[in-house]
């Protein structure tokens, strides 16, 4: 026969422990600690395929975003391709502290490009970019416009280089 309900009186340790006996039962094995992934793994995730590439029909209002960042970004001098030693010299020439390795670089050419471009306008409908970006299709209500107006990106350097 059982006790009366009234009868059985746990205290505080007992819950206690009746708690860490459960977590400790029911949890799933500890999980380690996050950790930055390697070049290779980072690549293999995917990317490395082409399989994550993000691209932006060539109509659309879609297109849109795409031109109005392209003209905001241009050079009319082009880019001048860097080897190790000068690009260590545009970096700290840029602010980057000298001896101080720069993440994911390994000594690859790189493209400098200096952006000369007037400030440029441009509008562009969000629902559209979050289509043309995703591949998924949206046919709600608006999303609303995003417009840049005298985007002015004069002055900026870009540098593009191979991970491998």
């Amino acid at each position: 026969m059982l006790p009366e309900p009234e009868q059985i009186k746990a205290g505080p340790a007992l819950v206690a422990i009746a708690v860490l006996a459960m977590a400790a039962v029911f949890s799933s094995p500890s999980q380690a600690a996050p950790r930055p992934l390697s070049e290779p793994e980072m690549s293999a995730v995917r990317g490395a395929d082409g399989s994550a590439f993000a691209g932006v029909p060539a109509q659309g209002t879609a297109n849109s975003f795409a031109n109005g960042l392209a003209a905001a970004f241009t050079s009319s001098t082009g880019a001048a391709v860097l080897d190790a030693a000068g690009f260590g010299s545009a970096l700290r020439a840029a602010g980057w502290p000298a001896g101080v390795t720069l993440p994911g670089y390994d000594g690859q050419p790189v493209l400098q490009t200096r952006v000369d471009a007037p400030p440029v306008s441009f509008s562009v409908d969000l629902s559209a970019v979050l289509q043309a970006g995703t591949g998924l299709a949206y046919n709600g209500p608006s999303m609303g416009t995003i417009t840049m107006r005298d985007f002015d990106a004069r002055g900026t350097t870009l540098w593009v280089w191979h991970h491998p």
